[in-house]
């Protein structure tokens, strides 16, 4: 199956070259997307400069003004036409080809219709907000056809890992976890400073919360289906 690795940015100039240095050297990536979604720095001229654009392995798409993180990823789901897609955020640390060929691998096999990534061990912070809640995590692979089946992703803000999670475990597929040992990414705070960084936090949880409760309710009335057909 071909396999294409799509990064939204935003704003990620200082740090998306050892991403795109790490997807290059994945050998089970065959074509690169980056999405820029209306950075106001230099992410698009950065993310351009990449040697392997010259090749045609990178291409870089752009959005003015910023849509969004969920319209950034169906634009690059609309613009290959790569059977499996996985996504990675801008701003990793500590990302190897190792990892990235882990979480595509049992998509690319069939095995599963999504694989997410979940980080342990690059720090205390980002390791325990995917241990207690690994469904936000942004680095996942999944079916194209799957996640072009995904309603109103465009809308959802900061809750669309959440709305991608939430869509594939309705549909019943099947979905694995991949731990991703030694990864983490910096935290708002240390990006925009403590009171901007603080403020988009909060706004993130808010614009989450509604598909925290609808991933809840799911799970409640699936218990309670289960419980009658056993009764």
């Amino acid at each position: 199956m071909k396999v294409c690795a799509v990064i939204p940015a935003y704003n990620e100039g200082k740090r998306i070259l050892p991403v795109l240095n790490t997807l290059d050297a994945a050998a089970s990536v065959h074509e690169i997307l980056v999405v820029d979604d209306g950075s106001l720095d230099d992410t698009f001229a950065v993310a351009c400069s990449h040697p392997a654009c010259e090749t045609g392995r990178i291409r870089v798409l752009q959005h003015n003004p910023n849509r969004g993180k969920g319209a950034a990823m169906r634009t690059g789901a609309e613009t290959t036409s790569a059977e499996v897609i996985v996504f990675f955020d801008a701003d990793l640390v500590g990302l190897t080809p190792a990892h990235v060929n882990s979480v595509v691998l049992p998509v690319a096999s069939g095995r599963a219709a999504m694989a997410l990534g979940v980080f342990r061990g690059g720090r205390g912070a980002t390791t325990l907000a995917q241990i207690l809640a690994p469904n936000i995590s942004g680095q996942r692979a999944i079916r194209r056809d799957v996640f072009q089946s995904i309603p109103c992703l465009t809308k959802a803000g900061y809750g669309v890992e959440l709305a991608i999670t939430n869509y594939v475990l309705g549909e019943g597929l099947p979905i694995t976890r991949v731990v991703l040992n030694d990864v983490t990414h910096p935290m708002k705070e240390e990006k925009l400073g403590f009171f901007r960084g603080a403020a988009s936090r909060m706004r993130m949880y808010w614009q989450m919360l509604p598909y925290l409760a609808r991933g809840l309710f799911r799970r409640r009335r699936n218990r309670l289906v289960q419980k009658d057909r056993l009764e």
